[in-house]
């Protein structure tokens, strides 16, 4: 699909339901899957990753059943979203209903879903995980990982050095807990010591969060210990959070470097319900702020684990007005005012603690006057796409059309000038010069198969004369379906050409 982004020749305004938090929501159907019982998941975030999650789950034996507000069943896919009330689950528990799939386990392109699912699935003798995203999942690096199962006794197959998919797990609570039992001279511990699993955090805190799940289900005190630094430490509490809902203890140091995972715990069946996603309201939340005088309002944000709230006080600190209000029937509401009279300045930002926000907020940082720095980004070269190297590029591209200064004493400054990133060879820190002016060609980009980078180039178009043709757009669907009903809701003109589907 081609998506024609215009430019925004008004303010934007309204008020707008974002989609519920993808963490949240993958997470709270997760825990209920590993439960035994009845679980409800409300307000369920409708986007190709939950749809990935629940259909592993049902390859594994959970029962999942999307329902529309009436109570009628109705099929849990993206074109339903907006229909769909809540998710109604029967768990498989640890090992009652779970099954070894007759068929490869396909995550699609749903990263964190499927290392969380990879985890767990160590439970069963045999498993094998494929992608149709070649290009994308295909790619991703899953080895620390893949090293961490094998500590437990997990036999895995992969491809590259680096463990991609295709991967092959040869596991079982029986041989989990036998390769536990020879293991344990190696570390001098007695039969009632805990094991200890090393994992590293330096790519992902998704290989700690997916070890977290496992743990509970193994049959034996199990510590896991974080090597190197840390990534993306809000979602580590985001799933701290959700097993303490669940009904699972675990003992955290402060560094949240070591965990401590009793035996005998057992996930509890529950009624959840699923706050407003936070990355995909910072997308919004950019628009406004890229648009001169836009006044807009989104509804269920709340201050909660989610680490992309963090992109408030970076609009904050551009020049933007924003508050807290509570609506009768809705509850908590975000109010954000971008300045009218004057262009938003740049900032300053540590993006390991708001990772899924750092592409929208380099939107709003593109229409800034001055620069923006964004901080310890060198995961975001692990994601859908490389995000610090392929959307820069597109970006550059845009640049290139930049329209004169307002200030005459102000010479162009070179696209690849005004945005780069440092360290060449592994990028830790992006900087972005704006053009508060805006842009004036009318020109295609490429999506790179990258829902960030898509809500990233729509925020950009809004400033471009002409505005921008984003190829690939139907990829927005992974996080954020209703993306362009939300921008034409608050008045943006877009026009689509093709199928939506992917």
């Amino acid at each position: 699909m081609i998506a024609h982004v215009h430019y925004a020749s008004q303010p934007l305004r309204g008020t707008v339901d974002p989609p519920s938090s993808k963490n949240f929501t993958t997470r709270y159907t997760l825990a209920s899957c590993l439960a035994a019982g009845r679980s409800v998941v409300r307000y369920p975030a409708v986007q190709d990753d939950a749809v990935a999650l629940v259909r592993c789950c049902r390859d594994m034996g959970a029962e999942v059943v999307a329902l529309d507000a009436r109570g009628r069943e109705i099929e849990f896919s993206v074109e339903n979203n907006g229909s769909i009330d809540r998710l109604e689950i029967f768990g498989f528990g640890t090992q009652p209903k779970l099954r070894t799939p007759g068929r490869p386990l396909n995550p699609g392109n749903a990263g964190a879903v499927f290392r969380m699912l990879l985890a767990v699935s160590a439970l069963l003798p045999e498993v094998e995980w494929v992608t149709d995203f070649a290009e994308s999942l295909g790619k991703r690096p899953h080895i620390d990982l893949l090293r961490a199962l094998e500590q437990l006794g997990v036999e895995v197959e992969y491809r590259g050095e680096d463990g991609r998919l295709p991967i092959r797990l040869r596991g079982g609570i029986e041989r989990i807990k036998a390769a536990i039992e020879r293991r344990r001279p190696e570390f001098r511990l007695g039969a009632d010591d805990p094991f200890p699993v090393f994992v590293s955090g330096e790519v992902s805190s998704q290989y700690t969060s997916a070890l977290l799940f496992l743990a509970p289900l193994l049959d034996v005190d199990l510590e896991i210990n974080v090597t190197g630094k840390l990534k993306s430490l809000p979602l580590i509490e985001t799933t701290r959070t959700v097993l303490s809902m669940a009904g699972v203890g675990v003992e955290s140091a402060d560094s949240r470097k070591f965990h401590f995972v009793r035996k005998g715990q057992r996930y509890a069946p529950r009624t959840w319900e699923a706050n407003g996603d936070w990355p995909g309201a910072s997308a919004i939340l950019a628009a406004a702020v890229a648009v001169p005088g836009s006044d807009i309002r989104v509804r269920r944000l709340f201050e909660d684990d989610q680490g992309e709230k963090e992109c408030v006080a970076f609009y904050q600190r551009m020049g933007c007005e924003a508050r807290y209000e509570v609506e009768p029937q809705v509850g908590q509401t975000l109010v954000l005012r971008s300045p009218a009279d004057k262009p938003v300045v740049g900032a300053a930002v540590n993006g390991d603690l708001c990772t899924d926000a750092v592409l929208a907020m380099m939107g709003a940082a593109i229409t800034a006057n001055g620069r923006s720095r964004f901080v310890d980004i060198d995961v975001l070269q692990f994601k859908e796409c490389d995000r610090v190297r392929e959307p820069i590029a597109e970006l550059r591209k845009v640049y290139a059309t930049a329209l004169p200064s307002a200030d005459p004493a102000q010479p162009p400054i070179e696209p690849e000038k005004a945005l780069w990133w440092e360290q060449p060879d592994d990028p830790d820190t992006i900087h972005i010069t704006g053009a508060p002016q805006g842009f004036e060609e009318g020109i295609d980009v490429d999506g790179r198969g990258d829902h960030r980078v898509i809500m990233l180039l729509s925020i950009v178009a809004l400033r471009c004369r002409q505005g921008l043709r984003i190829h690939g757009a139907e990829h927005v669907s992974k996080s954020f379906p209703g993306w362009f009903d939300t921008l034409r809701a608050l008045g943006a003109r877009v026009d689509e050409e093709g199928p939506r589907g992917h």
